[in-house]
């Protein structure tokens, strides 16, 4: 008799059959990576139909049944649909720059592309491998290579771009040398680096001073800190994030669709961008990772960190009420409380010390800075586009009340599994960025990795229940 551990993995992995959601995640993935690439993530007609395309298929696979008949499509119908995305990445990358500023000039250029072009071949053969990939010894393999070949371009995109000319760069090296030399990094000011202050909102510069701390919450900050410690930049740190993600997709589930997950992922074309302008959100998507590796294979670990996922970044508060669906059914009430409990103390463990160091400049630099964020009018969201034909610029509280719709949204519909809980971070956060006052390429970055990440953890269709690695 199946223990109730793995009686609830069963009905959880049957829920997820009822759903277009294996499908729905690889389309909206690849069509929200595409809305990227045509735009670097900024304002324009196509993107923002790609985008809003791309969270129309997510909604809909969340929210519209189907036959338990229809599941069997999964199985060959998935990893088709990730071999033409893998390979719609891919022409991407070969037909256009990796990133939008190259380091590399002229002559320079040409030789520069002419040798990420070799890696992308090799990346390419790699990833072509990795999607017929089905022995576990294979899939070991398949992984370390196309991890490899990955980290590889990305250390060329760092090295060929040395001093990215984007103030996230500059707030995390300056707060890593503050904190390095016991200064409090949330008390200093950053220089500002470009000859206006339209990104910061009014009075925030002044005399070429953004007046305000790190930005965000301390444990990025500490996961950033190694990158430009040992080897001078924090994105180092964030290209290991990077890979460590795709390796914690890969192995979620053993035989289920995690390498097709970690190719899709790391093929998405504006990844490489990301890297190149210090974004922390490969830190989220690590985090969001962790965290359904551990609701998979060691269910103990997951309050833990949680706790240090919603201690990254201040828009992770958001993925709060999607915990009831990483508790499993029925609902325990008990085991929710528990797991909010430890990982509130995580977060304060990481964050409070930081609090009480300089209680006045912390709030000022992570809260305050939030509401004194103006309206980009080139933000990849419908918010922006409406403001673009003329109309009054609307309420910044439409995205907290889309957000908070999808949350339910998703508690109604998603099943309470790993894979229910990623693709609930992923369904929210793109509401909550699709309308949002400021919505750009690393915020749909993150929306990819969620989604990326709950294709890992989605149970193939089953005939008969029976133990999963949720009882590993």
């Amino acid at each position: 008799m199946p223990s109730p551990v793995s009686a609830r993995a069963a009905h959880a992995v049957g829920l997820e059959s009822e759903r277009w959601l294996a499908p729905a995640l690889v389309l909206a993935s690849v069509t929200l990576g595409a809305a990227l690439q045509t735009s670097g993530g900024t304002l324009s007609p196509k993107a923002l139909a790609l985008t809003v395309a791309a969270f129309a298929l997510l909604l809909s696979a969340a929210v519209l049944p189907r036959s338990r008949r229809l599941a069997a499509f999964d199985t060959d119908g998935v990893p088709l649909l990730a071999a033409a995305g893998v390979t719609a990445h891919f022409w991407a990358l070969y037909t256009s720059q990796p990133i939008n500023v190259l380091g590399v000039r002229g002559a320079g250029l040409s030789t520069g592309l002419s040798t990420f072009h070799v890696g992308l071949a090799v990346l390419n053969l790699a990833a072509g491998v990795a999607l017929l990939s089905r022995r576990f010894a294979f899939t070991v393999a398949a992984t370390a290579a196309l991890v490899a070949v990955h980290f590889a371009l990305g250390v060329w995109i760092i090295q060929h771009n040395p001093g990215p000319p984007i103030d996230v760069h500059i707030f995390q090296r300056d707060a890593v040398a503050a904190l390095r030399s016991g200064t409090n990094p949330y008390a200093i000011t950053f220089p500002n680096i470009y000859s206006h202050g339209n990104y910061y909102g009014p009075g925030v510069v002044v005399d070429d001073r953004v007046q305000f701390g790190y930005p965000y919450f301390p444990l990025s900050l500490l996961l950033a800190m190694p990158g430009r410690l040992l080897a001078g930049d924090t994105r180092w740190a964030q290209l290991v994030a990077i890979e460590l993600a795709a390796v914690l997709m890969v192995f979620a589930r053993r035989g289920a669709w995690g390498l097709l997950a970690a190719a899709l992922y790391l093929t998405t074309p504006q990844l490489f961008y990301v890297l190149a302008q210090s974004w922390t959100e490969p830190f989220v998507v690590l985090g969001t990772a962790a965290v359904v590796f551990a609701a998979c294979r060691r269910p103990r670990a997951v309050p833990w960190l949680f706790g240090a996922l919603v201690a990254l970044k201040q828009y992770m508060v958001f993925a709060l009420p999607l915990t009831v669906l990483l508790v499993g059914t029925p609902f325990n009430r008990r085991r929710l409380l528990t797991l909010l409990t430890k990982a509130a103390l995580v977060g304060a463990a990481v964050t409070l010390p930081f609090v009480l160091w300089n209680p006045a400049a912390f709030w000022n630099s992570v809260v305050a800075l939030q509401f004194h964020q103006p309206f980009r009018p080139d933000a990849l969201s419908v918010l922006a586009w409406w403001a673009s034909k003329g109309h009054e610029q609307p309420s910044a509280a439409i995205a907290f009340v889309m957000a908070g719709l999808a949350s339910w949204l998703a508690l109604w519909r998603l099943p309470r599994s790993a894979a229910g809980f990623s693709a609930a971070v992923a369904l929210t956060f793109f509401a909550f960025f699709l309308f949002n006052k400021q919505a750009f390429c690393n915020y749909y970055f993150f929306v990819i990795g969620a989604m990326c990440v709950s294709l890992a953890a989605y149970g193939e269709p089953v005939v008969t229940p029976g133990p999963t690695p949720d009882t590993d």
